[in-house]
């Protein structure tokens, strides 16, 4: 029964016209973009910074973000959508690397909201979608978690890059 259900909600999707579709990839679009984007914000910080441990820290969390985009994007080809360009929102030009991170910070603490409101959208009629969101919501509770202990490690006051 509930793989039937899960059918009709698949067959729903591939309808053009329909607006539960345009909702849904909408939502997915916008997840796609945000996390394409912070891959390339991680990846901008951590050439910026000299210190190793952080420098290889946030190249991790680029890569996992841009391990969620691909993952977005496979539903979004599955969906026969077109993957929406993605344009960088953020230069760096915080003063030092602890700036740096709390800007990182403040901008995962801000699409973990984005996040939760699609997937309360999502949750029950599309569960692989809300699978999907639930573990890109875990990554980025475990980044903000990461960003703060790498906070801890530099001084507010530290030398910014050159």
């Amino acid at each position: 029964m509930a793989s039937a259900m899960r059918h009709e909600s698949w067959a729903k999707l591939l309808e053009p016209g329909n607006a539960l579709r345009a909702a849904v990839l909408n939502a997915l679009c916008h997840c796609y973009v945000r996390e394409k984007q912070h891959a390339m914000r991680f990846r901008q910080h951590a050439e910026k910074v000299e210190t190793p441990n952080l420098h290889w820290a946030l190249l991790s969390i680029a890569l996992e973000e841009e391990r969620h985009a691909e993952s977005i994007g496979v539903k979004l080809d599955t969906l026969q959508a077109k993957r929406p360009n993605v344009f960088p929102v953020h230069f760096a030009k915080e003063e030092n690397t602890w700036d740096y991170l709390r800007t990182d910070l403040q901008e995962e603490d801000r699409c973990d909201g984005e996040l939760k409101e699609n997937l309360s959208a999502l949750r029950g009629e599309f569960p692989e979608i809300a699978e999907l969101l639930d573990r890109l919501e875990s990554d980025g509770e475990r980044h903000r978690r990461q960003i703060r202990e790498l906070m801890v490690q530099c001084e507010p006051e530290s030398v910014g890059p050159n």
